[in-house]
Formats: C-alpha cells, sequence, structure tokens
C-alpha cells in the first residue's frame, strides 16, 4: 500500500517536529501555484488538475500543521500503513495515571478551582512534550512499533489536552 507523502508535497523535511513559519510558507507558494483562479481560461482538464492539487495541498497542510495527524502520517509512511505485528498494548500504570488525571479533572471542573487546573495544564503539557521526545528518539531509530506506542499516548494526552481547553472556555464563557 503507498502513503502519499505530505511532507514531500509541501517541500518540508520529514519530521516530528516542523517549523510552522516555513509550512505556512511553503503551503501558501504551492497553493499561489495551483490556485484554481489562476486557471480560468484554461482547458476544462488542466482546471481539473489544479483542483485536485489545490485539495491534495490542503489536505497536506491541515495534517502537517496539526502535530497528532503529522505523527501518524510520519508513522504511516515509514510503515507504509501498516506493521507486520499487531499494535502494542499501552502499559498498566500509563493507562491508570490517565484515569486519574482524568478524575482530577472531573474534580476540578466540580469544584471550579483555578490553581489545580493550572498545576494539572502544566502536568500534561509537560507529559506532552516528554513523550514528544521520546517519539522522536524513537523515530530517528526506526523503531516504529516503539513510535506507534507513543502515538497511543499522544492520543490519550491530546484528548486530556483538549478537555482541559473545553473546560477554560467554558469557564471563559460564565
Amino acid at each position: 500500500m503507498s502513503v502519499t507523502d505530505f511532507f514531500a508535497i509541501l517541500g518540508m523535511p520529514v519530521s516530528c517536529e516542523l517549523d510552522k513559519a516555513m509550512l505556512d510558507e511553503q503551503y501558501h507558494k504551492r497553493q499561489a501555484q495551483w490556485h484554481p483562479d489562476r486557471y480560468v481560461n484554461a482547458s476544462e482538464p488542466e482546471k481539473m488538475q489544479a483542483l485536485q492539487h489545490t485539495s491534495l495541498l490542503n489536505d497536506a497542510y491541515n495534517i502537517l500543521k496539526n502535530p497528532l495527524r503529522r505523527a501518524e502520517h510520519l508513522l504511516d509512511l515509514h510503515t507504509c500503513g501498516t506493521l507486520d505485528v499487531p499494535p502494542p498494548k499501552l502499559e498498566p500504570d500509563f493507562l491508570l495515571q490517565q484515569l486519574e488525571l482524568r478524575e482530577e479533572l472531573e474534580r476540578i471542573a466540580h469544584q471550579h478551582d483555578e490553581t489545580a487546573y493550572s498545576q494539572l495544564r502544566q502536568t500534561v503539557d509537560a507529559s506532552l512534550a516528554r513523550q514528544w521526545q521520546v517519539m522522536a528518539a524513537e523515530i530517528s531509530l526506526n523503531d516504529w512499533c516503539n513510535a506507534r506506542l507513543c502515538l497511543q499516548k499522544l492520543q490519550f494526552l491530546y484528548k486530556l489536552q483538549d478537555e482541559l481547553n473545553h473546560l477554560e472556555d467554558r469557564w471563559l464563557e460564565n
């Protein structure tokens, strides 16, 4: 199975971490080249090609600008969308920690405890940063199985971060 390389489409280095300004610049440069407005007087096949390129550029940009989707894409690229081994199992300690963090979030939301919210936010942000470092190390070692395990952990942590953001938004609305 072949996977479209969104890094190549946007002329970006294949990496967990990307320079956001460079990503924006590369996207806008390529978008200007293929924008359908430039093909108003072109033949129908040329118009269709421009539309397809624009759509592909949009997909590439949306995936690469999102760190979690970028990590998923990176793994897909190097494993052709599949690994020969079943997905690794998350450690029970990690799962228990996630459960405890979510219970803490519920308590914080119920009590509207802004100090505890800030502490939890710092804990989650630090965990995300550490997990990204581990993921980058696994990828540099071409250890795709452990990189996939890191991705699973990142998915948990990003979900928790989203829940923290939603709580903060609710508090700001009130």
